[in-house]
C-alpha cells in the first residue's frame, strides 16, 4: 500500500494511502506546490505568486489554506505541513517521499 502522497497532474488528484483527498482547486494547487518543493521551506509570497496567479489576496489567505490542508492531511494520518517561523511552510515527509505522476 502507498504511504506517501501522490500527485496525478492529469486528473488533478492527490492521494494518500491510496485514498484521494477531497480538495478545492486552491487547496490542490497549494498542496501540489508544497509537494513539488518538499525539500525546502516555501515562503508566503512565493505561494501567493504560484497559487493565486489571477488575483491579489491578502497574504494571510495562505495561512487559512494551510490550516485547512493540515486538518485534512492529519485527519488521513499524514504528518501534515510544518511552519518555519517568519519564513514559510514545508510539507512534512511521511514514511516515503512524495511522488509526482505526470
Amino acid at each position: 500500500m502507498e504511504t506517501a502522497l501522490s500527485l496525478n497532474k492529469n486528473l488533478f488528484e492527490i492521494e494518500f494511502k491510496g485514498k484521494p483527498f477531497d480538495l478545492t482547486p486552491r487547496e490542490y494547487d497549494l498542496l501540489a506546490v508544497l509537494m513539488q518543493e518538499s525539500q525546502r521551506v516555501v515562503g508566503r509570497a512565493e505561494l501567493l505568486r504560484r497559487v493565486w496567479v489571477e488575483s491579489k489576496p491578502l497574504i494571510r489567505v495562505v495561512d487559512t489554506y494551510v490550516c485547512r490542508l493540515r486538518a485534512k492531511l492529519q485527519g488521513a494520518g499524514h504528518p501534515g505541513i510544518g511552519v518555519a517561523r517568519k519564513r514559510g511552510y514545508r510539507l512534512i515527509a511521511s514514511s516515503n517521499e512524495s511522488s509526482v505522476a505526470i
